[in-house]
């Protein structure tokens, strides 16, 4: 009987270079898959930043439009006999004055008053249905908490918030005016609107339209890491309470 053939199967393997060619080729694949990664991830980062303050920087200006629109509001009451709005109004009759804190951008800080609660005064409470009293000075209380502002301030935004013992709520027609006039820029009792490590103001500018008859708020900022994450807004507001009596 004859014995079976041997069948031999040849196995050639790859030679170095290709083997060689074979990794480095991969390795580049994934380099390239890694890169796009990464650039996905940042360009991700850098997208939510930048949603991040442009969604704070229009909360602001949308606070300060709403609060604005306010400006010289007096309410209705049937208690008032006698007001004391031309004791905060200035010359020209306008419950707003656009000037700016020392050292600080033109135009930058906006002061004005409206009457928060109500009662047809610039303060909360009264006696007698008499908000001035017979020698020419205001009568009510409490009239801090009716005086508004907002200013740029070593790049941050910051609002107004008066104290009591910072102004003289039995004031003269002169000091009453002073409160919304360009020093109160300069004067304490103003708080930040933002993350002071956060954020920082570029510009904040309140242009007048039409002698006051309305008012155009620039606002522009970046953030404080990342100067190259910018945002500006702006907002035109009309002033309805001017003539209003």
């Amino acid at each position: 009987m004859t014995a079976p053939k041997m069948i031999r199967v040849m196995y050639r393997g790859q030679t170095l270079l290709a083997l060689m060619l074979s990794v480095s080729l991969s390795a580049f694949l994934l380099w390239i898959i890694i890169t796009f990664y990464g650039q996905s991830i940042r360009q991700n980062d850098n997208l939510m930043l930048r949603l991040h303050l442009q969604n704070e920087l229009q909360r602001a200006v949308q606070l300060i439009g709403k609060d604005l629109r306010r400006a010289g509001f007096r309410g209705v009451s049937d208690k008032l006999n006698l007001d004391n709005l031309a004791l905060f109004e200035q010359e020209n009759g306008a419950a707003l004055v656009i000037a700016q804190a020392d050292a600080e951008a033109k135009n930058s800080c906006v002061l004005f008053f409206y009457d928060l609660d109500g009662t047809g005064c610039i303060g909360t409470t009264y006696k007698g249905g008499i908000c001035v009293d017979a020698d020419g000075q205001n009568n009510a209380k409490e009239i801090e908490r009716e005086l508004f502002g907002y200013r740029l301030n070593k790049k941050m935004l910051e609002t107004r918030l008066t104290y009591k013992n910072s102004v003289n709520a039995s004031c003269t027609q002169a000091q009453c005016r002073s409160y919304l006039q360009q020093p109160a820029c300069n004067s304490g009792g103003w708080v930040d609107l933002f993350d002071e490590n956060e954020i920082e103001i570029t510009r904040l500018e309140f242009i007048s339209i039409q002698d006051l008859q309305g008012v155009e708020v620039k606002l522009a900022g970046n953030l404080k890491k990342r100067a190259d994450i910018r945002y500006e807004t702006e907002i035109i507001v009309p002033l309805m309470n001017r003539d209003e009596k």
